[in-house]
């Protein structure tokens, strides 16, 4: 039996799947493509990175002007004797408003590294969302390889029911001219039963891999799945490695918690560091101090606040933060070491599955030989019906698992590629599928106060 996952040259690099064309028929790229494109969980992210785009704008507002208007309205009575005598200790409702233009001059660094801190945030946001577009490509792959694997093993078990059809229908001629038993009629008779059953199993999965690819991708599966595609594998698991920890999305997230956390440091110590700042403002009122009448000012200068003594919460925060940098790095250690665990692995399952198919062709090859030798010497009842219908069995049996091992085979090519962090570019992505660069915070660096666009296209 031809295997629809059969690849055409094994012993390169790549590994290729061939289904038949048709116009109408629906690709691995349209599967991987709906499942991303449908999938509340990116949209959730998106929502995510445009919400952390604002908080940029939020944190750059501490180093713009700020505009302030105050004002106070309430009843008074003042016992100054400073005072004329009718006003003093007389009841007034005093009231004033007033407006001041406030400009930070001097913060530490605090209002700077905010806004490298939320960039940095920002970062994290897109690298998210890069990170699940692989592993939802890698699902919509899993779907895609699963329907298609269980209809192999459905046609598979129909030929094998006719098979036990055709072979039954033999038997019973047999038996009615008095050839063979009437144990073999049940023999025969008991081994189709068995065709019947497994074929009603494998429908059954079907069914369940349809729904599975529905559930991934948003839409049933069409009527026929096909299209050539290919992996590029590495050619050692050295390689996978290595291109692993070098494009990982976990160490590049785990790596904008430590910039993120030096940020905060540096946000926290700029609390004992001086803050200036220059103010314009001018106020009215009236009735005010216990004197009656209209007053204003008008003052400009400069304010200073500076915190030096608050117990022992400084040398307490540096601390904290210095625990957190701390973890922060066993953190990422952590993760590369996961991501290396994970290459090999992914590695190991791609060549194991490459070698399985080979033997599996070879046994499948030479069971067809050994199935049609007992056909034929059954027809010259030089065989008999015990040993033909085990040898179909055996057949049928290495037939699956030739079949389950054709989409291992494909579906650990495209995992090795999902331990390198490659998907969306295998399959174009790259634009649509992360929405963004993760550069924010160099952007931020060169160009602080700057607007910047963080919404995502659609999917094209």
């Amino acid at each position: 039996m031809k295997n629809l996952f059969a690849f055409a040259a094994v012993a390169t690099t790549c590994i290729y799947s061939v289904f038949p064309q048709d116009a109408r028929a629906e690709t691995l790229v349209d599967a991987v493509y709906n499942a991303v494109s449908n999938s509340e969980a990116r949209k959730a992210a998106i929502s995510g990175i445009e919400a952390q785009g604002r908080m940029i704008t939020i944190a750059q507002g501490d180093k713009r002007a700020q505009v302030n208007l105050f004002g106070s309205v309430a009843a008074e009575w003042v016992d100054d004797p400073t005072l004329d005598a009718a006003d003093n200790r007389d009841t007034k409702f005093a009231r004033f408003i007033g407006v001041d233009v406030q400009v930070n001059l001097l913060d530490g660094m605090r209002a700077m590294n905010r806004i490298y801190r939320e960039a940095t945030l920002l970062d994290a946001e897109i690298i998210r969302l890069s990170d699940a577009t692989e592993t939802l490509a890698l699902n919509a792959i899993q779907a895609y390889i699963d329907v298609v694997r269980h209809r192999n093993i459905v046609e598979a078990s129909r030929r094998n029911l006719a098979r036990h059809g055709e072979i039954s229908r033999q038997v019973a001629e047999k038996v009615d001219a008095g050839k063979l038993s009437e144990a073999d009629r049940f023999r025969a008779n008991d081994k189709l039963l068995a065709a019947q059953l497994a074929l009603a199993e494998s429908e059954a999965q079907l069914g369940d891999a349809d729904s599975q690819f529905e559930l991934v991708t948003g839409k049933r599966p069409t009527s026929t799945l096909s299209r050539a595609f290919h992996t590029h594998t590495p050619p050692s698991r050295e390689a996978v490695e290595t291109a692993a920890v070098t494009n990982s999305f976990q160490m590049r997230l785990a790596q904008t918690d430590i910039q993120a956390q030096t940020y905060q440091g540096a946000i926290d110590e700029a609390d004992w560091k001086p803050r200036l700042d220059a103010f314009v403002g001018a106020d009215i009122g009236q009735n005010q101090e216990g004197a009656r009448g209209t007053d204003s000012t008008i003052a400009a200068g400069v304010r200073l606040n500076w915190t030096l003594y608050k117990g022992n919460t400084r040398e307490a925060t540096r601390a904290r933060n210095r625990d957190l940098l701390i973890r922060a790095h066993y953190r990422l250690k952590q993760v590369e070491n996961e991501v290396r665990d994970f290459a090999r692995r992914a590695w190991n399952s791609y060549d194991s599955a490459r070698e399985r198919k080979l033997l599996l062709d070879r046994s499948v090859s030479t069971n067809e030989l050994i199935v049609e030798a007992f056909r034929q010497e059954f027809e010259a009842a030089k065989r008999p019906l015990l040993q033909v219908l085990d040898a179909e069995r055996a057949l049928f049996n290495l037939r699956i698992r030739q079949i389950n091992a054709s989409a291992a085979h494909h579906y650990q090519g495209y995992r090795v590629l999902a331990a390198q962090s490659k998907l969306s570019d295998h399959f174009g992505l790259t634009k649509e599928g992360r929405a963004l660069n993760a550069d924010f915070e160099d952007r931020v660096k060169s160009a602080p106060m700057d607007r910047f666009d963080v919404s995502a296209p659609a999917l094209e």
